[in-house]
């Protein structure tokens, strides 16, 4: 694999035998030897929350055993 320059990015191809789905996003983290790792971008739980008006609060919907 070798890296090419596409306008103001530094584009690295992926095989396609990875079989990776266009429009799917990746969070690039890079190690302290220069290696890089794609790890794939999952949803912000707190963020939609927000976003839909709903909160994440625990709410204890069971009640106390009295006996």
């Amino acid at each position: 694999m070798k890296t090419r320059k596409q306008g103001n990015v530094i584009v690295l191809t992926v095989p396609a035998k990875f079989n990776l789905q266009p429009g799917q996003e990746y969070v690039a983290l890079k190690g302290e030897l220069g290696s890089i790792t794609y790890v794939p971008k999952v949803n912000n739980i707190f963020e939609n929350a927000l976003e839909n008006n709903e909160t994440l609060r625990f709410e204890d919907e069971f009640n106390e055993d009295k006996k």
